[in-house]
C-alpha cells in the first residue's frame, strides 16, 4: 500500500468517525485521524522526491519545508507547512491527552486536510 493510499485510508476512516453518532469525543478521534492522514499525504511527497519520510513527526513539516526550498513543489504550495506545523504542534493533545474538540474545529481541520490530500494527488498526479 502506497503512503497516499493509507492517507486516503486515515482521512476516511476520520469522515465515517466525524459522522457516527455518539458522544463528542468522535470529533477528538477524526482530528486524530485526519492528522494521521496528513502525515502519509506529506510521506508521499517527501518519499518521491527526497528518499525519504520523517522519522518523527516533528519532521513533517521541515521535510515539506524543504521540498519547496529545493524546487521540488511549486512554492505556491508554501502555506501548506503552516498546516503541518501546526497539526505537529497539537497532535499529542488529541491523540494522547484527548483535548476536547467542537464539531467545528473537527469540521475545519478535515477541510483542510482533504485539501492537502488533493494538492498531493495533483502535485503526484494521482
Amino acid at each position: 500500500m502506497s503512503d497516499l493510499e493509507e492517507a486516503q485510508i486515515w482521512y476516511e476512516s476520520a469522515k465515517t468517525v466525524m459522522s457516527s453518532s455518539g458522544s463528542r469525543e468522535r470529533y477528538t478521534v477524526a482530528v486524530a485521524q485526519s492528522i494521521h492522514a496528513l502525515i502519509k499525504a506529506n510521506d508521499a511527497l517527501t518519499m518521491k522526491y527526497l528518499g525519504r519520510r520523517s522519522t518523527r513527526h516533528e519532521d513533517a513539516a521541515v521535510l515539506f519545508g524543504d521540498l519547496i526550498r529545493q524546487h521540488k513543489i511549486d512554492s505556491k504550495f508554501a502555506d501548506q507547512r503552516k498546516l503541518l506545523t501546526r497539526a505537529m504542534a497539537e497532535k499529542s493533545d488529541y491523540e494522547y491527552k484527548g483535548t476536547e474538540v467542537s464539531k467545528a474545529t473537527a469540521s475545519r481541520w478535515l477541510r483542510d486536510v482533504e485539501r492537502f490530500l488533493d494538492i498531493v494527488r495533483g502535485i503526484l498526479g494521482g
